[in-house]
């Protein structure tokens, strides 16, 4: 499994759902791309909004046709406006649609300019340049902590318990966006502080050099050691999750067993003693009551397993 792009769950939902729908595209966080002139507005453009400002004014059905059903009613409507001038007064009606048209058009041709120019894309990617980590960006241990941390969430996220809504306490989709941001964004750092020492060093190992990174090196071993910490929890609330998932499933199996208990309670009833036939469709209740006191066990240690990952997210 290839680690993803991870985005800061702090942006805005609908600007992070149109970068999460670009990731390929999202350049180095220190590359973001620039600032066009005049907002990304040339003569194609001008040229653009010329061409549409009448389509606009005396076209509005075809303009509106694009859009949804309250947009294409309003053009029709506004169509029907235009035509009935000429319809009833012929000529002086064209005449009359051109005299108020003409002020129209300089005001949807200013209306269109000012809402092209440069896509939502770039615009956003310059906004929250510091709101998401590639994998590209990592290196050492840092891209497989990445991966191992994403998919414990995709386990949690995707399990049946969580579904259910029996985790519902450990406010999974709060709390495990958080917890990946937070390693994401660390395990970026650590990348960076590793590559800065390369550069630093030129490479060279001499007994000096090895000396003077001893405490570099150990900070960045520490916080190394801390984030494998916070990626381990995360994989034992995705054990205990999916311990959880299977506790579930068994008790589904044995409740759709039980419910064909009495067709197997008459057939046993009709050849064998009334207690034994009983005694089986008992045991069969049994099982399940058990399966559902694992269920329970399960869930409430995946909560606790959840839950402690809570603190270090606030």
């Amino acid at each position: 499994m290839t680690p993803r792009v991870v985005l800061d769950p702090d942006i805005p939902e609908k600007a992070r759902a149109v970068l999460a729908a670009n990731t390929p595209l999202l350049p180095p966080p220190s590359a973001p791309p620039p600032r066009p002139r005049f907002g990304g507005r040339g003569p194609g453009t001008v040229a653009l909004a010329a061409c549409q400002a009448p389509i606009w004014v005396y076209l509005p059905v075809l303009a509106c046709w694009q859009y949804g059903k309250r947009a294409k009613i309003a053009g029709t409507v506004a169509e029907a406006l235009i035509i009935a001038p000429i319809a009833i007064w012929g000529f002086y009606g064209l005449a009359f649609n051109m005299l108020w048209g003409l002020p129209l058009q300089i005001i949807a041709f200013i209306t269109v300019l000012v809402r092209s120019g440069e896509p939502e894309l770039p615009k956003l990617i310059r906004r929250h340049k510091d709101g998401y980590v590639r994998p590209e960006e990592l290196n050492g241990l840092a891209p497989a902590l990445l991966d191992r941390a994403q998919a414990a969430v995709d386990g949690v996220t995707r399990s049946e318990v969580n579904r259910e809504g029996l985790l519902d306490e450990v406010r999974n989709t709060v709390t495990l966006p958080r917890q990946l941001w937070d390693i994401a964004e660390t395990l970026a750092e650590l990348s960076h502080l590793h590559a800065e020492q390369e550069q630093k060093t030129m490479g060279l190992t001499t007994p000096r050099v090895v000396e003077a990174l001893r405490p570099r090196r150990k900070a960045l071993n520490l916080a190394t050691e801390s984030v494998v910490k916070r990626v381990e929890a995360l994989e034992r609330y995705a054990a205990r999750t999916r311990a959880a998932d299977q506790a579930l499933l068994e008790l589904r199996a044995l409740q759709n067993l039980a419910e064909g208990g009495d067709a197997y309670r008459d057939l046993l009833a009709r050849t064998v003693r009334d207690d034994l036939a009983i005694a089986e469709i008992d045991d069969l209740t049994e099982r399940a009551r058990r399966i559902e006191e694992a269920l329970h066990d399960s869930v409430e240690q995946a909560r606790k397993a959840g839950l402690s990952l809570v603190p270090q997210a606030s």
